[in-house]
């Protein structure tokens, strides 16, 4: 069942599916704003969120900074 696979899930990595595939998402949209030019709301849609909005709050949330502060960052 979905309850079950979601208490399976999390004892063993310690998050809920959701958080692992924001996680997932995260990681391969750091990989493209270190090394690509498209702009944040392209990058969201490519990386699987819906809106770039949603996309800038769960990227705030697990870097600590928003996705233009952290393009910036790397390239200084």
């Amino acid at each position: 069942s979905e309850g079950h696979f979601h208490r399976a899930f999390r004892a063993t990595t310690g998050r809920t599916p959701l958080e692992f595939v924001h996680r997932r998402r995260v990681a391969m949209a750091k990989q493209m704003l270190a090394s690509s030019k498209l702009s944040v709301a392209q990058m969201a849609l490519r990386v699987g969120f819906l809106s770039p909005a949603h996309f800038a709050r769960v990227f705030r949330s697990v870097t600590g900074q928003s996705p233009s502060q952290y393009r910036r960052s790397f390239r200084l």
